[in-house]
């Protein structure tokens, strides 16, 4: 017996054709969108750890900035910052610190010591160095001898030294 092979043809009706098309369209367009959301995610998760590894830098470069303040408040007598004392030059960080330097970020000069009682406010600004690092960290410390003889440190430090970064945090320590 012979076997007859015939093509056939599968015949779709005309209200059917390009359904197949629609379906694939459907289902690419969800994966699509799942991507995408995917992707959302992880860029918003990547951010947030930035931020937290930032705030990081800003919290180190101020406790930098107390450490480096009590040095020198307690190394010498008089103290550098003291009202009756010139207090410049001073290093933080091996950076010379001298009076009359700009602040970054400000229209305020460093001021070391020697304000007497009118002014007893001392404020000095340092980076640390990051080697290869573009952006250093920073610290602005405010130093205050206060008449009863007791000192109030106050240090702002910055993931970066750039004033203009919108990506720049600030974080601050205060000793009594």
């Amino acid at each position: 017996m012979r076997l007859k092979i015939e093509n056939f043809k599968l015949k779709i009706p005309a209200k059917q054709a390009g359904i197949t098309l629609f379906i694939v369209i459907v289902i690419m367009s969800i994966l699509l969108l799942i991507s995408f959301a995917i992707v959302n995610i992880t860029l918003k998760a990547t951010l947030f750890s930035s931020s937290g590894r930032d705030s990081q830098y800003a919290f180190y470069a101020a406790d930098s900035g107390i450490e480096c303040a009590i040095y020198w408040d307690s190394r010498f007598n008089p103290s550098k910052f003291a009202t009756s004392t010139s207090g410049s030059p001073i290093s933080c960080n091996n950076i010379a610190i001298s009076n009359g330097q700009t602040i970054p970020g400000t229209t305020t000069l460093t001021l070391i010591g020697g304000g007497g009682n009118a002014n007893p406010t001392s404020i000095f600004y340092f980076n640390m160095n990051q080697g290869s690092d573009p952006e250093p960290y920073c610290a602005i410390v405010t130093v205050t001898k206060n008449t009863d003889g007791s000192t109030y440190i106050k240090s702002r430090g910055y993931n970066t030294c750039d004033p203009s970064n919108p990506r720049r945090v600030e974080r601050g320590i205060e000793l009594y």
